[in-house]
């Protein structure tokens, strides 16, 4: 072969050779270019769902913002120097599976918006797989006020009840002028949590015990003493006599005094209550250490309770028939059902045994006062007077009272029980507590007794209408296995699939 034949097939060789460099050059740019819009599209992917992380839970529709915090718990959360923890009583899991207007599916939305704040603690408690939680948190006797599907609001050894009706409004509708029914029209549950985490954070109210009237001693009322505590409550003892009742003060407590009012005392509480704080006075017609008569006209007293309506009657009231209860040494005990009326409006008819106690007249005659009986015998009982053996009222007779005072724009308010022993500790161990624990929390919720202002003037249920099915509702856990799939799935998938594609050109 001669040498020019070998040079022209030595330079289609290199031609075959140059050509082969350029389509391997295109493929493994092509692979490149592949691998480049694969990472740019799980760079986009996973910038979309941190887009969405964002802008998705805050999509809200709704007439009233359903889903949307106000201005007002905003600034209340972002100001928060305490931590707070809010105990939802259910599971997470089934609460989300709840949708629709009414559900709990609202409720975890709602607080995941809660959640996101930093001094603010959300944690879901299934209460049959920790059956203990309660006891544990809030205490014994307060325990039995909750329910599954009720929350608490927890900063340091501050303790707020919301309970699960309270997280909706309601209406009473009449069908056919007879059979009523309720609607739930709009949702409280921003008004509700954020009531309550101020009142949770701020300064525990106090509630004073009077101790210079010849008062039992506080010890002999511990069970009562829980009660207080157990709603929020710290309780200090106060001698009127030389003491101006500090600001810190929601509630005075009187315990079966013995002796009258001082004129200086007398000025204080006056002058106190008319500013809108409240007592409970527990006015005893029997000392409870020696079982003797009090006597006292206790005028002092008996002027106090007389801007509320509400007169001391010197009698020891007693039952027969199946409410009289027999009793030792001459006390009078018998059994008494409450009325829905006055500080017991919310509490349904309840049974609770009483001792030794007087009765009052009531007076709804003044304008700027309105009183109510809470406690009455049957009409079988009797009052007795205590001045004159040969004198007694047959009859109805009222044995524990509250009471309205207006004075300006403030509004006080007392509850009056005719004993103070119906409430000692010896007396509730041999009786039973629960109807006095009731009694006492429930007049408690009704004086309201706070410190704080209370937001639910300045947050407003928010009603449904229509508007609440334009909402877009995703809630922390829905959003989490949202950005999982997006973030970690797909790509995962996308990657594979280029994985496949290299591979099979590969090998071509």
């Amino acid at each position: 072969m001669s040498k020019k034949t070998e040079t022209k097939g030595s330079a289609s060789v290199n031609k075959e050779t140059g050509a082969q460099k350029k389509m391997l050059t295109g493929r493994i740019l092509a692979k490149k270019t592949n691998l480049i819009v694969f990472a740019a599209i799980a760079v986009a992917v996973f910038v979309l769902v941190n887009l969405l992380a964002q802008f998705i839970p805050n999509i809200d529709n709704t007439t009233g913002g359903i889903f949307t915090l106000t201005d007002t718990t905003k600034k209340t959360l972002s100001e928060l120097n305490k931590d707070v923890t809010i105990y939802a009583l259910f599971d997470r899991v089934e609460g989300e599976a709840e949708t629709g207007p009414g559900k709990r599916a609202e409720q975890v939305a709602i607080l995941d918006l809660y959640d996101k704040y930093p001094r603010v603690s959300v944690q879901y408690i299934d209460l049959d797989r920790n059956p203990s939680f309660l006891l544990n948190t809030v205490g014994e006797s307060a325990s039995k006020d909750y329910a599954k599907n009720d929350f608490i609001v927890k900063c340091d050894k501050n303790v707020r009840h919301v309970t699960s009706s309270e997280i909706y409004s309601k209406v009473t509708q009449t069908y056919d002028y007879f059979y009523q029914y309720e609607i739930t029209v709009g949702i409280q549950a921003e008004t509700k949590f954020t009531s309550a985490i101020i009142k949770a954070t701020g300064e525990t109210p106090v509630i004073y015990y009077s101790t210079g009237f010849g008062e039992a001693k506080k010890s002999s009322y511990s069970s009562l003493m829980t009660y207080i505590s157990d709603s929020g409550y710290d309780i200090a003892e106060i001698n009127l006599r030389t003491e101006e009742i500090p600001e810190d003060g929601v509630c005075m407590l009187f315990m079966g005094p013995t002796q009258d009012l001082s004129g200086e005392a007398l000025d204080k509480l006056d002058r106190w209550l008319k500013k809108g704080h409240c007592a409970f006075f527990f006015m005893d017609i029997k000392n409870t250490s020696d079982g003797s008569i009090i006597y006292a006209d206790l005028p002092n007293f008996g002027e106090v309770l007389g801007h509320y309506g509400i007169k001391l009657e010197k009698t020891v009231v007693k039952e027969t028939g199946d409410m009289a209860v027999s009793g030792t040494g001459g006390d009078s005990i018998f059994k008494a059902n409450t009325s829905s009326a006055g500080s017991l409006e919310k509490l349904s008819r309840t049974q609770i045994y009483l001792m030794n106690t007087r009765s009052f007249e009531l007076d709804n005659s003044q304008s700027t006062s309105e009183t109510e009986a809470i406690i009455s015998t049957t009409s079988s009982a009797s009052a007795e007077s205590v001045e004159n053996e040969n004198n007694s009222r047959p009859g109805v007779s009222v044995v524990a009272a509250s009471g309205k005072y207006y004075e300006g724009t403030k509004t006080s308010k007392i509850v009056v029980f005719g004993s103070s022993g119906s409430f000692m500790d010896y007396f509730l161990t041999y009786f039973g507590s629960e109807s006095a624990r009731t009694v006492i929390t429930t007049s408690m919720k009704w004086m309201d007794l706070e410190t704080k202002s209370n937001v639910a003037d300045s947050i407003e249920a928010k009603e449904y209408n229509n508007g609440v099915k334009s909402a877009v509702v995703v809630t922390e856990t829905e959003m989490k296995v949202l950005a999982t799939i997006v973030m970690i799935v797909i790509p995962l998938i996308i990657l594979i699939c280029g994985l496949i594609v290299w591979l099979r050109r590969r090998h071509k």
